[in-house]
Protein backbone atom coordinates (compact mmCIF):
# COMPACT_ATOMS: atom_id res chain seq x y z
CA UNK A 1 0.00 0.00 0.00
CA UNK A 2 1.18 4.01 -0.45
CA UNK A 3 2.95 5.71 2.11
CA UNK A 4 2.70 9.23 2.12
CA UNK A 5 5.78 11.16 3.29
CA UNK A 6 4.66 15.12 2.99
CA UNK A 7 7.29 17.85 2.94
CA UNK A 8 8.28 19.38 6.04
CA UNK A 9 5.87 22.24 7.81
CA UNK A 10 7.18 24.60 9.49
CA UNK A 11 5.73 25.98 12.95
CA UNK A 12 4.56 22.48 15.26
CA UNK A 13 5.87 19.52 16.50
CA UNK A 14 5.03 16.60 18.43
CA UNK A 15 6.40 14.45 20.70
CA UNK A 16 5.74 10.28 20.78
CA UNK A 17 2.42 8.88 20.21
CA UNK A 18 0.65 7.66 23.03
CA UNK A 19 0.82 3.48 23.22
CA UNK A 20 -2.31 3.17 20.74
CA UNK A 21 -0.12 4.72 18.39
CA UNK A 22 2.89 4.43 15.95
CA UNK A 23 5.72 5.87 17.68
CA UNK A 24 6.87 9.38 16.95
CA UNK A 25 11.13 9.62 16.58
CA UNK A 26 12.79 12.73 17.61
CA UNK A 27 16.63 11.48 18.49
CA UNK A 28 19.31 14.32 19.13
CA UNK A 29 16.50 16.82 20.25
CA UNK A 30 16.78 18.87 23.65
CA UNK A 31 13.41 19.39 25.94
CA UNK A 32 13.18 22.68 25.89
CA UNK A 33 10.51 23.05 29.11
CA UNK A 34 8.92 25.63 29.49
CA UNK A 35 10.55 28.26 27.00
CA UNK A 36 9.33 31.11 24.77
CA UNK A 37 7.21 29.74 21.89
CA UNK A 38 9.35 28.18 19.25
CA UNK A 39 8.79 26.62 15.38
CA UNK A 40 9.76 23.68 14.49
CA UNK A 41 9.10 21.08 12.04
CA UNK A 42 7.39 17.86 11.31
CA UNK A 43 6.30 14.77 8.87
CA UNK A 44 3.09 13.77 8.71
CA UNK A 45 2.70 9.82 7.29
CA UNK A 46 0.08 7.01 7.27
CA UNK A 47 1.09 3.51 7.83
CA UNK A 48 2.91 1.80 5.09
CA UNK A 49 0.47 -1.41 5.27
CA UNK A 50 -2.64 0.73 6.32
CA UNK A 51 -4.62 -1.23 3.50
CA UNK A 52 -6.09 2.00 1.46
CA UNK A 53 -5.46 2.80 -2.27
CA UNK A 54 -6.71 6.33 -1.75
CA UNK A 55 -4.06 9.30 -1.92
CA UNK A 56 -4.59 12.86 -0.60
CA UNK A 57 -5.81 14.91 -2.75
CA UNK A 58 -5.42 19.28 -3.38
CA UNK A 59 -7.15 20.77 -0.98
CA UNK A 60 -7.40 18.24 1.79
CA UNK A 61 -7.30 19.49 5.48
CA UNK A 62 -6.54 18.30 8.29
CA UNK A 63 -7.06 19.54 11.68
CA UNK A 64 -4.89 20.43 14.65
CA UNK A 65 -5.13 21.62 18.42
CA UNK A 66 -1.98 22.97 20.48
CA UNK A 67 -2.37 23.07 24.14
CA UNK A 68 0.63 25.45 25.08
CA UNK A 69 2.24 24.46 28.24
CA UNK A 70 0.67 26.24 31.31
CA UNK A 71 -2.44 26.82 29.06
CA UNK A 72 -5.67 25.38 28.61
CA UNK A 73 -7.43 26.62 25.81
CA UNK A 74 -5.93 25.00 22.72
CA UNK A 75 -4.63 27.12 19.49
CA UNK A 76 -6.32 25.88 16.31
CA UNK A 77 -4.84 25.26 13.09
CA UNK A 78 -6.11 23.85 9.59
CA UNK A 79 -3.31 22.06 7.49
CA UNK A 80 -4.34 21.94 3.71
CA UNK A 81 -2.98 20.08 1.03
CA UNK A 82 -1.96 20.93 -2.37
CA UNK A 83 0.65 20.07 -4.46
CA UNK A 84 2.10 17.63 -2.75
CA UNK A 85 2.48 20.05 0.32
CA UNK A 86 0.90 20.86 3.49
CA UNK A 87 0.57 24.71 4.13
CA UNK A 88 -0.97 25.98 7.81
CA UNK A 89 -3.99 28.85 8.44
CA UNK A 90 -2.51 30.42 10.34
CA UNK A 91 0.53 30.55 8.53
CA UNK A 92 3.09 30.27 11.32
CA UNK A 93 2.89 27.52 14.14
CA UNK A 94 4.61 27.90 17.21
CA UNK A 95 4.37 26.13 20.42
CA UNK A 96 5.66 26.40 23.90
CA UNK A 97 6.87 23.05 25.10
CA UNK A 98 5.60 20.60 26.57
CA UNK A 99 2.33 20.74 25.09
CA UNK A 100 -0.30 18.43 23.86
CA UNK A 101 -1.51 18.00 19.96
CA UNK A 102 -4.64 16.44 19.07
CA UNK A 103 -4.63 16.10 14.89
CA UNK A 104 -7.61 14.55 12.40
CA UNK A 105 -9.22 13.76 9.33
CA UNK A 106 -10.90 14.87 7.87
CA UNK A 107 -11.21 18.32 8.92
CA UNK A 108 -14.98 18.55 8.64
CA UNK A 109 -18.14 19.18 10.68
CA UNK A 110 -18.54 15.22 11.42
CA UNK A 111 -14.90 14.85 12.79
CA UNK A 112 -12.93 15.73 15.37
CA UNK A 113 -10.04 14.25 17.65
CA UNK A 114 -12.41 12.17 19.59
CA UNK A 115 -15.34 11.76 17.92
CA UNK A 116 -16.39 10.65 14.28
CA UNK A 117 -20.19 10.25 12.83
CA UNK A 118 -21.23 9.44 9.24
CA UNK A 119 -22.99 11.83 6.98
CA UNK A 120 -26.19 9.89 5.70
CA UNK A 121 -29.53 10.39 3.88
CA UNK A 122 -32.53 10.34 5.87
CA UNK A 123 -33.95 7.07 4.46
CA UNK A 124 -35.15 4.95 7.10
CA UNK A 125 -36.95 1.15 6.83
CA UNK A 126 -37.58 -1.42 8.70
CA UNK A 127 -35.64 -4.93 8.57
CA UNK A 128 -36.20 -8.84 9.86
CA UNK A 129 -40.18 -7.33 9.86
CA UNK A 130 -39.09 -3.97 11.12
CA UNK A 131 -37.78 -5.23 14.92
CA UNK A 132 -34.40 -3.77 13.62
CA UNK A 133 -34.55 0.03 12.13
CA UNK A 134 -32.13 1.43 9.77
CA UNK A 135 -32.30 5.27 9.58
CA UNK A 136 -30.27 6.42 6.73
CA UNK A 137 -27.29 5.59 3.77
CA UNK A 138 -24.39 6.41 3.60
CA UNK A 139 -22.82 6.47 0.05
CA UNK A 140 -19.63 5.24 0.21
CA UNK A 141 -19.38 4.43 -3.43
CA UNK A 142 -15.79 5.81 -4.94
CA UNK A 143 -12.18 6.31 -3.64
CA UNK A 144 -12.60 9.95 -2.77
CA UNK A 145 -16.10 8.97 -0.74
CA UNK A 146 -14.98 6.24 1.17
CA UNK A 147 -11.75 8.25 2.01
CA UNK A 148 -14.16 10.83 3.45
CA UNK A 149 -15.16 8.21 5.91
CA UNK A 150 -11.47 7.06 6.89
CA UNK A 151 -10.67 8.77 10.30
CA UNK A 152 -7.27 9.02 11.51
CA UNK A 153 -6.17 10.65 14.70
CA UNK A 154 -3.26 11.84 16.63
CA UNK A 155 -3.18 11.99 19.99
CA UNK A 156 0.66 13.21 21.32
CA UNK A 157 2.46 15.18 24.17
CA UNK A 158 4.94 17.72 22.19
CA UNK A 159 8.03 17.47 23.82
CA UNK A 160 10.64 17.97 21.05
CA UNK A 161 11.14 20.69 18.34
CA UNK A 162 11.23 18.04 15.47
CA UNK A 163 9.07 15.14 15.09
CA UNK A 164 7.22 12.76 12.79
CA UNK A 165 3.65 12.05 13.49
CA UNK A 166 1.56 8.68 12.29
CA UNK A 167 -2.39 9.65 11.47
CA UNK A 168 -3.52 6.32 12.79
CA UNK A 169 -6.86 4.62 11.53
CA UNK A 170 -9.96 4.43 14.28
CA UNK A 171 -12.52 2.80 12.03
CA UNK A 172 -12.26 -0.42 10.36
CA UNK A 173 -12.45 -1.40 6.58
CA UNK A 174 -14.31 -4.08 5.41
CA UNK A 175 -13.51 -6.41 2.13
CA UNK A 176 -15.91 -9.25 0.67
CA UNK A 177 -15.53 -10.53 -2.48
CA UNK A 178 -17.90 -13.29 -4.18
CA UNK A 179 -15.84 -16.30 -4.55
CA UNK A 180 -18.73 -18.64 -5.60
CA UNK A 181 -22.59 -19.37 -6.60
CA UNK A 182 -24.32 -22.62 -5.55
CA UNK A 183 -27.75 -23.77 -5.88
CA UNK A 184 -28.66 -22.85 -9.67
CA UNK A 185 -28.72 -24.24 -13.07
CA UNK A 186 -25.15 -24.56 -14.59
CA UNK A 187 -24.21 -21.88 -16.87
CA UNK A 188 -26.34 -19.65 -14.93
CA UNK A 189 -24.84 -16.75 -12.84
CA UNK A 190 -27.44 -14.56 -10.64
CA UNK A 191 -27.73 -11.37 -10.65
CA UNK A 192 -26.48 -9.55 -7.60
CA UNK A 193 -28.02 -6.08 -6.44
CA UNK A 194 -28.42 -3.32 -4.01
CA UNK A 195 -25.38 -4.95 -1.91
CA UNK A 196 -25.42 -3.10 1.27
CA UNK A 197 -23.18 -3.11 4.72
CA UNK A 198 -24.22 -1.83 8.27
CA UNK A 199 -22.81 0.28 10.95
CA UNK A 200 -23.64 2.13 13.60
CA UNK A 201 -23.62 6.54 12.88
CA UNK A 202 -20.36 7.14 15.15
CA UNK A 203 -17.40 6.31 16.83
CA UNK A 204 -18.99 6.71 20.38
CA UNK A 205 -22.87 5.59 19.61
CA UNK A 206 -24.65 2.21 19.82
CA UNK A 207 -27.45 3.96 17.62
CA UNK A 208 -29.00 4.60 15.39
CA UNK A 209 -28.13 1.73 12.63
CA UNK A 210 -27.34 2.74 8.86
CA UNK A 211 -26.43 1.01 5.87
CA UNK A 212 -23.64 1.90 3.79
CA UNK A 213 -23.24 1.71 0.12
CA UNK A 214 -19.70 0.12 -1.25
CA UNK A 215 -17.31 0.75 -3.64
CA UNK A 216 -18.03 -2.10 -5.68
CA UNK A 217 -15.02 -3.73 -7.98
CA UNK A 218 -15.80 -6.11 -10.78
CA UNK A 219 -12.68 -7.58 -12.18
CA UNK A 220 -13.89 -11.67 -12.45
CA UNK A 221 -14.80 -11.65 -9.48
CA UNK A 222 -17.43 -8.55 -7.69
CA UNK A 223 -15.47 -7.15 -4.01
CA UNK A 224 -17.26 -4.37 -2.19
CA UNK A 225 -15.45 -2.46 -0.19
CA UNK A 226 -16.63 -0.10 3.00
CA UNK A 227 -15.09 1.72 6.27
CA UNK A 228 -17.73 1.04 9.20
CA UNK A 229 -17.96 1.00 12.90
CA UNK A 230 -16.89 -2.75 14.20
CA UNK A 231 -19.98 -3.70 16.47
CA UNK A 232 -22.22 -6.66 17.01
CA UNK A 233 -23.76 -7.44 13.48
CA UNK A 234 -25.34 -10.57 14.11
CA UNK A 235 -28.89 -9.71 13.12
CA UNK A 236 -31.36 -10.93 15.58
CA UNK A 237 -28.75 -14.06 17.22
CA UNK A 238 -28.99 -12.88 20.88
CA UNK A 239 -30.62 -9.33 20.40
CA UNK A 240 -31.66 -6.95 17.94
CA UNK A 241 -28.83 -6.35 15.86
CA UNK A 242 -28.57 -5.44 11.68
CA UNK A 243 -26.44 -8.04 10.00
CA UNK A 244 -22.89 -7.61 8.35
CA UNK A 245 -24.01 -7.23 4.36
CA UNK A 246 -27.58 -7.63 2.81
CA UNK A 247 -27.48 -8.37 -1.12
CA UNK A 248 -30.43 -8.63 -3.46
CA UNK A 249 -29.67 -12.26 -5.14
CA UNK A 250 -32.21 -12.45 -8.28
CA UNK A 251 -34.64 -10.30 -6.46
CA UNK A 252 -34.32 -12.08 -3.08
CA UNK A 253 -32.59 -10.03 -0.24
CA UNK A 254 -30.23 -12.58 1.40
CA UNK A 255 -28.97 -11.33 4.70
CA UNK A 256 -25.31 -12.06 5.53
CA UNK A 257 -24.80 -12.33 9.77
CA UNK A 258 -21.48 -12.31 11.77
CA UNK A 259 -20.76 -15.48 14.64
CA UNK A 260 -21.53 -14.33 17.63
CA UNK A 261 -18.11 -15.24 19.02
CA UNK A 262 -16.49 -13.46 16.14
CA UNK A 263 -18.84 -10.32 16.74
CA UNK A 264 -17.18 -9.92 20.24
CA UNK A 265 -13.68 -9.73 18.82
CA UNK A 266 -14.47 -7.60 15.98
CA UNK A 267 -16.56 -4.77 18.31
CA UNK A 268 -13.70 -4.94 20.64
CA UNK A 269 -10.58 -5.12 18.57
CA UNK A 270 -11.64 -4.11 15.09
CA UNK A 271 -10.58 -0.18 15.46
CA UNK A 272 -8.15 0.07 12.99
CA UNK A 273 -8.11 -3.07 11.17
CA UNK A 274 -8.66 -4.08 7.36
CA UNK A 275 -10.76 -7.40 7.51
CA UNK A 276 -10.63 -9.53 4.08
CA UNK A 277 -13.54 -12.25 3.70
CA UNK A 278 -14.81 -14.59 0.95
CA UNK A 279 -18.76 -15.31 0.29
CA UNK A 280 -20.46 -18.05 -1.12
CA UNK A 281 -23.99 -16.84 -2.15
CA UNK A 282 -26.64 -20.17 -2.27
CA UNK A 283 -30.01 -19.88 -3.81
CA UNK A 284 -32.44 -18.90 -1.85
CA UNK A 285 -34.99 -21.25 -3.64
CA UNK A 286 -33.18 -24.50 -3.74
CA UNK A 287 -34.10 -25.82 -0.37
CA UNK A 288 -32.59 -29.11 -1.15
CA UNK A 289 -29.04 -28.24 -1.78
CA UNK A 290 -28.88 -27.25 1.64
CA UNK A 291 -29.93 -28.54 5.36
CA UNK A 292 -33.19 -26.62 7.19
CA UNK A 293 -31.76 -23.67 8.70
CA UNK A 294 -28.66 -23.74 7.13
CA UNK A 295 -27.48 -20.02 6.17
CA UNK A 296 -27.89 -19.14 2.60
CA UNK A 297 -24.46 -17.24 2.00
CA UNK A 298 -20.96 -18.22 3.67
CA UNK A 299 -18.83 -15.76 5.18
CA UNK A 300 -15.51 -16.60 5.49
CA UNK A 301 -12.73 -14.56 7.11
CA UNK A 302 -9.63 -14.52 4.27
CA UNK A 303 -7.42 -11.60 6.25
CA UNK A 304 -6.85 -9.59 9.17
CA UNK A 305 -4.40 -6.66 8.93
CA UNK A 306 -3.81 -3.90 11.75
CA UNK A 307 -3.73 -0.81 9.44
CA UNK A 308 -1.34 1.11 11.86
CA UNK A 309 1.48 -0.94 11.60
Amino acid sequence: MNTRHWNLIQGFALAALLPFFAACSSEGDDLLQGEEKQPVQVNITRAATDGNDWAWQDNDQIGLNITNYGESTPNSYTLTYNNNVWTSSPATIEATLPATIQAWWPNTSNASANDFNFIYSNDGYGLYNSQVWIEGTIDQQSEELLAACDWMICNASLTFPTLDINMAHRLCKVTVTIKKYEGWQEGHTPTITNPRFFTIAGSNKENPYLEVIPLTKSDGEITYTAIIVPYYYIGLNNGYFPPFIKLTVDGTDLLVTLSFDFAIDFKTNGAGKAYTFNLTVKNPNATTTRSAGASECELELVKVEDMNK
